[in-house]
């Protein structure tokens, strides 16, 4: 144990060795922060985190609950390391210091509840799923015309408005291995957990569309859980667990074929979270690279590898669809992607898309953050459902499962509870 706690402060005081340095106290990061702009208080700040993260390193802080709650009330969105002239990654920072917190303090209940479900075995997973599916309607009730439900009872952490997603019957995975022609180009789905196990209908739409474009859609059985929300929670080992079982799967198959992702926290993990964990590990770190250099968000593949002519063709006639576009964090921030799901948008509308003001901002998901930060997620989320109504659209398009949630309980908390929240696949397969 104590070589464990030694090897998370080893691991803390050479990221804020290599991260501190580069901040030159600006502030910049305090412009685009969604904490900072309902709490102002300085250490909420990503450099304000840095300090307190260094201070913790050299031992002029002590590990205790409330220096704890200032490295937690962050949503790891990665805003403030794009927006830094310095490039500081005020997130490695957080990130190594809520590990080392792991190791001191211990995982919360709910944090370590979360990190072991997901980290199990597929089939045994899976069966709980099938199982939560039986019995969520004794617990939830269904909305019409919705696609969520609603709490029956008092429940912790979720009010009485929450949007909560149904749970499929049957996952994704285990009732598709592979789809088209074995003659036509093949592509790797890795599908997320949330595509998996609720929202299955947008592995549904990726498949319509790459099959009617005569591309395959290859989705190894042995994949899981990416990890971000074990990299969120601080727990290194449970994330490294579940890297090694995606590396494992996604290179048991042809070393050019694509990866392509429906969610952006998963894109995000295989092109540089598992870069940064097996960095140096001589026989997994050839294999993360080979993985970050495959992968690809959806709309870049149909975009950048299909081209969107074949794309057009396809698009039906009918009548222009008021659509508006929100920038998942971990996909414009993170990797940059920005054209490319506008791209296949406004085809698939036949229509420009009616952007709202600050499409960047965060939605206030944050994986956990949502649960444990669950007052100023919500004030998070209210200033992007605000921003969605005053565009006028009749739909909000995005790029990740995780924001379709938060936002589908934003919406029906908001003046236009029938705006609709789809994946941009989900629109381009209904447009064809």
């Amino acid at each position: 144990m104590a070589d464990r706690k030694q090897a998370a402060i080893d691991n803390l005081k050479k990221i804020v060795k290599e991260e501190l340095y580069k901040c030159i106290r600006c502030g910049e990061c305090r412009t685009v922060c969604p904490v900072f702009k309902e709490t102002p208080a300085e250490r909420y700040t990503a450099r304000g985190k840095m300090q307190i993260a260094e201070a913790l390193a050299e031992g002029k802080l002590e590990f205790t609950d409330h220096v704890r709650e200032a490295l937690d009330n962050c949503l790891l969105c990665t805003g403030c390391a794009a927006q830094c002239g310095s490039s500081a990654r005020a997130d490695r920072v957080i990130a190594a210091a809520r590990q080392a917190f792991a190791e001191e303090l211990g995982l919360p209940a709910l944090k370590k509840a979360i990190a072991f479900a997901l980290n199990q075995s597929n089939a045994a997973l899976g069966a709980e799923v099938r199982l939560g599916a039986l019995f969520q309607p004794l617990l939830f009730r269904g909305v019409p015309g919705d696609s969520g439900l609603y709490r029956r009872f008092a429940l912790p952490s979720v009010d009485e408005k929450q949007y909560v997603p149904k749970i499929a019957a049957q996952p994704f995975r285990s009732r598709v291995s592979f789809a088209g022609r074995k003659e036509w180009p093949t592509v790797t789905f890795f599908t997320g957990c949330m595509t998996n196990y609720a929202m299955t209908e947008i592995g549904d739409s990726l498949v319509k569309v790459l099959n009617a474009l005569e591309v395959a859609v290859r989705v190894p059985g042995e994949q899981g859980c990416c990890g971000m929300p074990m990299l969120i929670s601080g727990d290194r080992d449970a994330v490294r667990k579940a890297a090694e079982r995606n590396v494992r799967a996604l290179t048991a198959g042809e070393p050019d074929e694509p990866i392509v992702v429906v969610c952006a926290s998963g894109g995000h993990m295989l092109r540089h979270g598992y870069k940064e964990l097996f960095e140096g590990d001589p026989e997994l770190g050839p294999l993360t690279e080979q993985i970050a250099a495959r992968t690809m968000d959806v709309t870049e593949y149909l975009v950048n590898r299909v081209g969107m002519e074949k794309i057009v063709a396809l698009v039906g006639e009918g009548p222009a669809l008021a659509v508006t576009y929100h920038d998942p964090c971990h996909l414009r921030k993170a990797q940059k992607v920005t054209k490319e799901p506008r791209a296949v948008l406004t085809e698939a509308v036949r229509a420009p898309i009616r952007e709202m003001a600050h499409p960047e901002a965060c939605c206030g998901l944050g994986g956990t953050y949502c649960l444990t930060h669950m007052d100023l997620s919500k004030k998070i989320q209210s200033r992007k459902i605000e921003n969605i109504v005053a565009s006028g659209a009749d739909c909000v398009a995005t790029a990740c499962p995780g924001c379709i949630m938060q936002l589908r309980d934003g919406i029906r908390r908001g003046e236009r509870p029938d705006i609709e929240v789809k994946h941009v696949i989900q629109v381009l397969a209904e447009s064809f």
